[in-house]
């Protein structure tokens, strides 16, 4: 049993207990009150009965530790649970700007992570959480059924919220850093031909006509597509005006607004539509809304229509479990086809970045598919040397 004791000509209680190994132990409490020494010491020989029973966990570490310096300071050492952080942290990057979409990304990521490691342990300090766990979170994820790129997905997102509660001082380090990422083959989309184009046109409805030739004329992407409105349209200056649900967000106020030159097949279908009655009449009504992705959104209706064309979505490498089937064929293709197109007509590459904001060299680059007749043309200019 705990108890104190004062030595002659000593400020200081002394506090005898029995440790982890159950030997008894006298050492000094610092403490000049004898109910604050009786206190520091109960703390004591508490965490040593865990130890003896194999429950001081580092997440009852930190909480001991933070009561023992509340007492004694006044001040308890701040232990934010694994599980509340993540929710700041997603609440966080809502307000500063990131798409929805994105923030709908990170989600299922962490909402994955505090089911792996359980109930219990999502309720521990972000202290406590180490690379191990991670690590083994990641190699859960392959055994899913889901990619390495997915699975390598879900160790950068853990590593920015780490990374976060590490600048915060809520973690001594960042555990993400120490996980490797899985090497991974990349899976790139591929571009549409004009007659896969035109296969897709004949088979589609009036609505989805104009999401093609906008996708197809303008690199849109494909939720912007749908929630477009007579007031994004301008058919006195044939522009398209409209704010790119993924990166207006981050931009400066001034750069927000993305602005396209209107191709004229898209000025003929517009032309040809009955005007909408307001402004903010959705140019397409029975699209508006839709979720990109879920059974009967955007993507799966686009995915019928394909195979109504008889286009193959030219699928990845099969995925089981939970895993999200790639296709190299998608209405995300379109981007890459426009992108394409441009440059194969020999834009310049600030001006095609300009015109689909992008801000990247890295990231358009892999949207930008040369055509061989164009790399011919630039090899037949160079001089011989024979």
């Amino acid at each position: 049993m705990a108890s104190v004791s004062q030595k002659p000509n000593s400020p200081y209680w002394m506090g005898k207990f029995r440790d982890d190994q159950g030997v008894v132990r006298m050492r000094s409490t610092k403490q000049r009150n004898r109910r604050d020494a009786m206190r520091v010491v109960m703390t004591w020989e508490d965490a040593a009965v865990k130890a003896r029973q194999g429950e001081l966990t580092q997440t009852a570490v930190l909480k001991t530790l933070s009561e023992m310096s509340e007492r004694t300071t006044g001040e308890a050492i701040q232990v934010q649970s694994v599980s509340d952080f993540f929710e700041e942290w997603l609440e966080s990057k809502a307000t500063v700007g990131k798409a929805p979409t994105t923030v709908a990304r990170y989600r299922p990521v962490l909402r994955g992570f505090l089911d792996f490691i359980g109930k219990h342990r999502a309720q521990g300090g972000i202290k406590a959480v180490v690379p191990t766990e991670i690590e083994r979170f990641r190699d859960h994820q392959i055994k899913l059924g889901k990619s390495a790129t997915t699975a390598n997905h879900a160790v950068r997102v853990l590593k920015a919220v780490f990374n976060t509660a590490r600048r915060r001082g809520l973690a001594l380090s960042n555990p993400a850093e120490a996980v490797e990422l899985l090497q991974a083959d990349a899976e790139e989309k591929n571009t549409f031909s004009r007659e896969q184009v035109a296969a897709l046109l004949k088979v589609a409805d009036q609505e989805w006509r104009g999401m093609i030739l906008l996708g197809f004329h303008t690199g849109i992407r494909l939720h912007d597509a749908a929630n477009l409105t007579w007031e994004n349209l301008d058919l006195q200056e044939n522009v398209l005006r409209f704010e790119a649900e993924k990166t207006s967000r981050r931009a400066k106020r001034c750069d927000r607004e993305t602005i396209i030159y209107v191709h004229l097949d898209l000025i003929k279908y517009f032309l040809d539509l009955p005007a909408g009655d307001e402004p903010s009449q959705p140019l397409f009504p029975t699209l508006s809304g839709l979720t990109s992705g879920s059974h009967g959104g955007l993507s799966n209706r686009f995915g019928r229509l394909m195979r109504e064309a008889k286009i193959d979505a030219e699928p990845g490498d099969k995925k089981s479990g939970k895993g999200r089937q790639f296709n190299a064929l998608s209405f995300h293709s379109m981007r890459h086809t426009f992108i394409s197109n441009l440059a194969n007509a020999g834009v310049s590459l600030d001006v095609r970045k300009k015109v689909v904001e992008q801000s990247s060299d890295e990231i358009h680059q892999r949207y930008t598919h040369l055509d061989v007749s164009v790399q011919k043309q630039a090899i037949e200019q160079m001089d011989s040397v024979l």
